[in-house]
């Protein structure tokens, strides 16, 4: 990996990036009251959100890098296109992570004759996973100049 120089941004970089990660971490704080304990705990919802906060990041990435943002939810595509911009290969500690958070977007959108159900033990991996990835994202994006204010 280069070492990126930390740049000074222009305000509407800034502020779309800011858009990017505020969403993340709208989904984050709804996770976080996530009610794990009921009868039917809507393990399959956390899944898509978590899987939606690891979007909203890697996308706000690319926004602060002035990079095409694709009308994709596959994490894979979306962290290959972040790992390309400055060749930095720490990005693929993220690549289980999304492997994993995609599955999540494909299979627990919409129902199926075989409902596809998640347990809340994976569900909480799902959120867990997701915050690494943001706060991962967020690191990076710091290193470029960014701030989060």
């Amino acid at each position: 990996m280069t070492d990126s120089p930390k740049r000074k941004l222009s305000e509407h970089i800034r502020q779309r990036t800011k858009e990017w990660f505020r969403k993340a971490d709208h989904e984050l704080a709804y996770l976080e009251l996530s009610p794990f304990d009921t009868d039917d705990p809507p393990t399959d919802t956390a899944g898509k959100m978590a899987q939606m906060v690891a979007e909203y990041s890697l996308k706000a990435y690319l926004m602060l890098n002035k990079k095409p943002i694709e009308k994709s939810h596959d994490l894979v595509d979306l962290l290959d296109d972040c790992l390309a911009i400055h060749n930095d290969n720490k990005f693929e500690e993220l690549r289980s992570d999304c492997q994993l958070l995609t599955q999540y977007r494909l299979d627990l959108v919409y129902p199926t004759s075989t409902p596809e159900t998640i347990t809340v033990e994976e569900a909480k991996v799902a959120i867990e996973k997701a915050k690494r990835i943001r706060d991962f994202v967020m690191a990076k994006a710091e290193e470029l100049g960014y701030t989060h204010e």
